[in-house]
């Protein structure tokens, strides 16, 4: 590796102090320090008191060169009490083979730092090497190698652990709820996520109910479901198998028999109030079912997709009835989210009768059913 100007050399001192400084962040996380005192196998200077090291003369060329030209004086191991001053680098040329004979350390130099101090009648000259440089900078790259095998070992010992911690089951629960409460607190410590949206979905699914039986009925069915699949991921997560816990939904479904992929997209709006709510407020709101949607807007948005789809119009043609409709209501997410399960509700082939006047959450569980039943007949 070769500087090829002054630029270059400015630059590998400033990004070369960069790198060390990232990568002495990292080994402090890990307790992995350098062990940089005493090691002058780069600079070979020790400096006035014999404390130097190659950590510290880098730092020092670098204040003189890039840093702090104008004024150096945190470096006293090397300058003493005098603040010194490089207002310029020079390289190799027949001004410095000249330098030589009367400066024999400038013998081999890449380039020279003039510098200045208060007690030098003249200047002085430090010659830079740029194979010191990039030795020394190889050295503190090479300590990631053991940062890294410090991390291993970390994680080896951190998965060890977390195997060997008890995630509750079900049974040692007081109730199905507080049992996922506590599955949610163990996935926040093995993986880190203190939100964990998927299972405060499940705890809002659990806690649901509907007022008419039938659909009561398939709700308990889709919960024995979902309760045998969480098994599943509880066992993964007390084995640390978690890369893939929570890849897919609990209750596996299909979605490939509907082809219209943007109104697909857009029922999510139905669970987003709910999910960006405080769980507290979001569980309360469900165990009380949840709101009623009833408006004149809706009903009339919905009576004219059901007119239009009685004339057996296309479903290009459907969509375009649909912006017609959001033109002219400038409807809310959770119109819109109806208005396009409007459209495709046919696909549905009846395993669902979606009722539109349900609370946003309780409208969204009924779509889930109606996928998971539909997924069992394809």
């Amino acid at each position: 590796m070769e500087l090829k100007s002054l630029f270059g050399l400015y630059d590998i001192f400033n990004y070369g102090q960069t790198l060390i400084d990232c990568i002495s962040m990292i080994s402090k996380i890990y307790n992995v320090p350098y062990e940089a005192e005493n090691d002058i196998s780069c600079f070979n200077q020790k400096g006035n008191d014999g404390s130097g090291n190659d950590e510290k003369y880098f730092k020092y060329l670098r204040s003189l060169c890039s840093v702090h030209p104008v004024e150096t004086s945190q470096h006293k191991i090397y300058q003493g009490d005098e603040p010194e001053w490089c207002p310029y680098i020079s390289g190799s040329g027949t001004v410095m083979r000249l330098l030589e004979n009367i400066n024999p350390e400038l013998k081999d130099a890449d380039y020279y730092a003039v510098v200045y101090r208060n007690d030098m009648e003249f200047n002085k000259y430090v010659p830079i090497r740029e194979s010191q440089i990039i030795q020394y900078l190889h050295k503190r790259y090479g300590h990631i190698e053991k940062i890294v095998q410090a991390i291993d070992r970390y994680n080896d010992d951190k998965i060890i652990n977390l195997m060997e911690k008890h995630i509750p089951l079900p049974e040692e629960s007081d109730t199905y709820i507080s049992y996922l409460l506590g599955l949610k607190e163990a996935f926040a410590e093995r993986c880190g996520d203190k939100e964990c949206y998927q299972i405060k979905e499940w705890i809002g699914i659990m806690k649901a109910h509907f007022a008419d039986e039938k659909m009561q009925a398939e709700l308990q069915k889709y919960q024995e479901t979902m309760k045998a699949a969480i098994k599943e991921i509880h066992n993964k997560l007390q084995n640390m198998n978690i890369d893939d816990c929570f890849v897919e939904y609990p209750v596996r479904y299909r979605t490939d028999f509907i082809t219209n992929g943007y109104a697909l997209e857009k029922l999510h709006y139905l669970k987003d109030a709910f999910m960006s709510m405080p769980d507290e407020e979001t569980y309360k709101l469900i165990e009380q079912g949840g709101e009623p949607f009833i408006n004149d807007r809706i009903n009339s948005m919905l009576s004219i997709i059901s007119r239009v789809q009685d004339a057996d119009l296309s479903e290009e043609e459907l969509m375009d009835v649909a912006r017609e409709i959001d033109y002219r209501f400038k409807v809310t997410n959770s119109e819109w989210a109806r208005v396009l399960l409007k459209i495709i509700e046919p696909y549905f082939e009846n395993t669902v009768e979606f009722d539109y006047s349900l609370d946003d959450w309780y409208l969204y569980l009924q779509i889930k059913i109606a996928f998971w039943r539909m997924s069992k007949k394809i």
